[in-house]
């Protein structure tokens, strides 16, 4: 079993995706999109997608200011029946990220780091290894759990091409990259991954989070 409930999965990845949680909760409104993310069943959304069509018509037949109103209304009464509300989608994300930081916090003190930064909204960890001298970036996946990265710049002096960990680290920098959706540019996705996973770090801790930005985008 994961670390996060579906709903904290769901919720999590959406976030990182760049929704706000009225976004997300806007988003819930539609039954296809609960069944694209599993959280209703196949009939369960052709059923209220009819429904929702149907009150859609007769919003689109009235004919007085009032008959549409009350059609309105009862369609926002049909969607509140499935619909997340702002306040749950708020919620939701709140217990994922306090999941996501004490197991960020729990790999921190078993690898003996001192912490310098958690960056709970963006499941990174910045610590430091004293014993390696070494940078470390603690990163919560769901494809892969929680990475532990050691900043390093070979591998025994040799280049990344002969290291026997090279498609390992690769897997690891393409689903950080996809899971919190980050564009390297051209030049940083030519750099050797010892180089090119500051990058990534870096991009990671510097994200804008869509909290930030809500007012702009609504």
């Amino acid at each position: 079993m994961g670390l996060l409930s579906a709903h904290e999965s769901i919720v999590w990845n959406e976030f990182q995706r760049g929704m706000s949680t009225s976004q997300i909760a806007e988003a819930s409104r539609d039954p296809a999109w609960l069944r694209d993310r599993g959280v209703i069943s196949e009939s369960e959304a052709r059923e209220a997608l009819k429904r929702v069509k149907t009150l859609e018509k007769d919003i689109e037949r009235a004919e007085s200011t009032a008959e549409r109103r009350r059609a309105e209304r009862a369609l926002e009464r049909v969607q509140r029946e499935w619909a997340w509300s702002p306040a749950y989608v708020s919620r939701v994300l709140n217990r994922a990220r306090k999941k996501i930081e004490r197991a960020l916090r729990d790999h921190a003190t078993s690898h003996r780091l001192d912490i310098e930064s958690v960056l709970d909204y963006k499941g990174l960890l910045i610590g430091f290894d004293y014993q390696a001298n070494a940078q470390v970036y603690i990163v919560f996946t769901k494809r892969l759990g929680i990475i532990v990265w050691y900043k390093h710049d070979s591998y025994a002096g040799r280049p990344c091409s002969e290291c026997p960990k090279e498609a390992e680290c690769r897997k690891t920098l393409d689903t950080i990259i996809e899971e919190y959706n980050l564009s390297l540019r051209d030049d940083e996705r030519d750099l050797p991954m010892t180089e090119q996973s500051i990058a990534v770090f870096h991009k990671l801790a510097a994200k804008q989070v869509p909290r930030y930005k809500r007012k702009e985008a609504e």
